[in-house]
């Protein structure tokens, strides 16, 4: 019956081919019929980019970059929008994200520009899926979001599908199920309301990621081979394509081999007919896999090696994982245990590596969420305490008509008429006392809660990454192989060679032991991060808190881009009193001040015509009661007018995507509300920012402080 369906959709690729081939052609053909350089010839050279994208991408590309550079020339806003957005989606299908985002960007900007609010839904749903594809959750949410608001207004059913399905494809990322399943459920019955085959062709395939995610590969097969139907009814190569290949990888999961080498080969054939880079890798790692599965390590070899050199040209680092966990099992089979050591390495530091950014990534996105509820669930209040005082009002202006009219009536009943006013002025007044009181408790709560999920999670995380323990297992099997093959060479009198297995074997042991205090450590770090703050402040050396943050947000730039260099200056005076403080939330603010003075300087760095010398310097001093922090760099600055605004929340300097605006919101609340101190800001344009912390060293005042900033995150 598999190979049934696989015979089937091989049939209609060739004769969907044709028909598409006969498409691209009719239009190739109106390009060449329209040789003058005007509007009609970019619609033309757009349309034609647009019905090959499937079957000819280079084709496309260099029909989108004519209609680009003809709309520029001709002056065709309308035109360069959609070059730029095609040319957005072409980049982003071939996973080079940093691409698409700008090409998109700047076709929102034309869209807004034109108030085409259908076209920037489009942008906003590429923004989304390219933010996730770099992992900045978080963001992909934001544009969904701000997706979905817009296509509500139109409205399009169409978007409000698609938006719905990346919402859920986010959600699986984060490894919230539940809510991915929701996600894909709306966004079903949204696109079986109005027959749309096309959305019901993305939910399915969304739900049979959910069920591979979760390890339910043959509910997962079955979604995928209804993916499979409803593409080729669209007459979607591409979805076709992607299907089989989905196939492939359950029948290899579910142990039905034959059927996975049939699929896979032929997925991995149309691939590279259409030139999808990005996805070959995939299918080489499911080839390699089966064949280390059907014991014939060299073939698993050859296939995972190439996936490997894919990943490794590419940077894409899940890849070089899965590449390398298979060729380590592979070089353990054909016992070769110096490759099966490299390979184990390699494996081990890139899973390390993506497991890290995993639990950061996630931490990101549910701050964001916190935050947002933060602010939502305060304009709620506010909202709410505006209607009350509307209603206070209103019911003030009805008894003083009241009044009046009683006074103009029987004059002798004012006095009564006063009396009964004070009275309710007083009531008022404790209704007012009470409703705050209430508000005010509302609020703590909500924040307490919001915090324990937060600590909670993070602490589930922490526990998960303890699969570094799972190196020293690892080491463990291939001791035991090279003990066994000790005691064969020692029984053939091998002495020699049983002195080098014994040191390897000796290597090995360390190995274990050095990578079990490793793992012992991430843990107790991970958990130490996730422990909920009691806002129980504690005197601390403020010197070392600097300096620990400082290193933390170097190495994080550093691991963005290795090659960049920025001079660290420390200026810490010796001697300085311990501050009391509450060590996380300080912390948390010397890393949104360090990773602000390294953005500074990397975007002067990218603009600079002459010599320069990014410097981020930090010091310290005790002055007069009180310690000051200076972060200082000399990187681009801002005008005044700008620099009025960094602490209102949601204000950024930063490009859409890489800031949410509220870190600085943030610190200055933790600074100022939660420890009794002061966050100053000056900047100067083209010269450089300087951020100046002040914290005092009287108790009394921090205590104080302490109560009055209660809750502060």
């Amino acid at each position: 019956m598999k190979t049934l369906l696989l015979l089937c959709l091989l049939g209609f690729l060739f004769f969907q081919a044709k028909a598409q081939d006969s498409v691209g052609r009719h239009w190739q053909a109106a390009v060449e019929a329209h040789p003058q350089r005007d509007t009609g010839r970019v619609n033309r050279l757009n349309t034609l980019a647009f019905v090959q994208r499937a079957n000819a991408p280079q084709q496309t590309k260099a029909a989108y970059e004519e209609a680009l550079n003809l709309s520029r020339e001709i002056g065709y806003t309308f035109g360069e929008a959609r070059a730029l957005l095609g040319l957005g989606f072409y980049y982003r299908f071939r996973n080079q994200y940093e691409l698409s985002l700008a090409y998109t960007n700047k076709a929102r900007k034309l869209f807004i520009r034109l108030n085409d609010r259908l076209h920037e839904v489009s942008c906003l749903y590429n923004l989304s899926y390219t933010a996730s594809g770099q992992g900045n959750y978080a963001q992909a949410m934001a544009y969904s979001f701000q997706g979905l608001k817009l296509a509500d207004t139109i409205p399009s059913q169409k978007w409000l599908t698609l938006l719905n399905t990346q919402l859920g494809n986010t959600s699986i990322a984060l490894g919230e199920y539940q809510k991915a399943r929701q996600y894909f459920v709306r966004g079903l019955k949204l696109a079986r309301g109005v027959g749309d085959q096309d959305g019901i062709a993305h939910c399915v395939s969304g739900l049979g990621e959910l069920c591979r995610i979760q390890g339910q590969w043959a509910q997962a097969r079955s979604y995928f081979e209804q993916g499979a139907v409803l593409a080729k009814e669209l007459n979607n190569q591409g979805g076709v394509t992607m299907s089989m290949y989905s196939i492939a990888d359950m029948d290899e999961r579910l142990g039905n081999y034959q059927a996975a080498f049939s699929a896979a080969f032929r997925a991995l054939q149309r691939m590279k007919q259409l030139d999808d880079v990005g996805r070959i890798p995939l299918v080489q790692l499911i080839l390699a896999r089966a064949y280390l599965d059907t014991e014939q390590p060299d073939s698993a070899w050859a296939y995972g090696r190439a996936a490997l050199l894919a990943g490794q040209r590419t940077g894409n680092k899940s890849t070089i994982r899965d590449a390398s966990d298979v060729l380590a099992q592979t070089s353990v089979d054909r016992r070769r245990f110096d490759d099966a050591y490299r390979y184990l390495a390699l494996f081990v530091a890139y899973r390390d590596s993506l497991d890290n950014q995993e639990v950061t990534r996630r931490t990101a996105a549910l701050q964001y969420q916190y935050a947002l509820d933060k602010k939502q669930s305060q304009i709620q209040l506010l909202t709410h305490n505006q209607q009350l005082i509307r209603q206070q009002n209103r019911q003030q202006r009805l008894l003083l008509l009241g009044s009046l009219a009683v006074l103009v009536i029987v004059a002798g009943l004012s006095v009564l008429l006063w009396r009964n006013n004070r009275q309710n002025q007083r009531s008022n007044a404790q209704l007012q006392r009470q409703q705050e009181e209430l508000q005010a408790t509302q609020a703590q709560l909500v924040q307490a809660e919001k915090l324990a999920a937060l600590g909670e999670l993070t602490a589930g995380i922490a526990h998960e990454i303890q699969n570094p323990l799972n190196f020293v297992t690892n080491f463990a099997d291939v001791s035991a192989d090279i003990s066994h093959e000790l005691q064969t060479e020692a029984r053939a009198g091998n002495y020699q060679e049983v002195e080098e297995l014994a040191n390897e074997l000796e290597q090995n042991l360390h190995k274990i032991t050095q990578h079990g205090r490793r793992a012992s450590a991430i843990v107790k770090g991970m958990l130490e991060h996730a422990r909920p703050s009691t806002s129980e402040r504690k005197p601390t050396d403020l010197n070392a808190l600097a300096a620990e943050h400082l290193n933390l947000a170097y190495e994080s730039l550093r691991n963005k881009a290795p090659s960049f260099e920025v001079e660290l200056i420390r200026d810490f005076e010796a001697g300085l009193e311990p501050v009391a403080l509450v060590p996380p939330d300080i912390g948390r603010v010397l890393l949104n001040l360090y990773t602000n003075a390294f953005y500074a300087v990397q975007q002067k760095a990218a603009a600079a015509t002459t010599h320069y010398q990014p410097q981020v310097q930090v010091s310290t001093r005790q002055n007069n009661g009180q310690v000051e922090l200076r972060v200082r760099d000399n990187g681009l600055g801002m005008p005044a007018e700008v620099a009025k605004k960094v602490f209102q929340p949601f204000f950024t300097t930063k490009p859409p995507g890489e800031g949410t605006g509220l870190g600085l919101s943030l610190s200055y609340d933790i600074i100022t509300k939660g420890h009794g101190g002061t966050l100053t800001f000056e900047s100067r344009e083209g010269e450089g920012t300087e951020v100046l912390i002040t914290l005092p060293l009287n108790q009394a005042k921090v205590r104080g402080a302490a109560k009055k900033g209660a809750g502060i995150v």
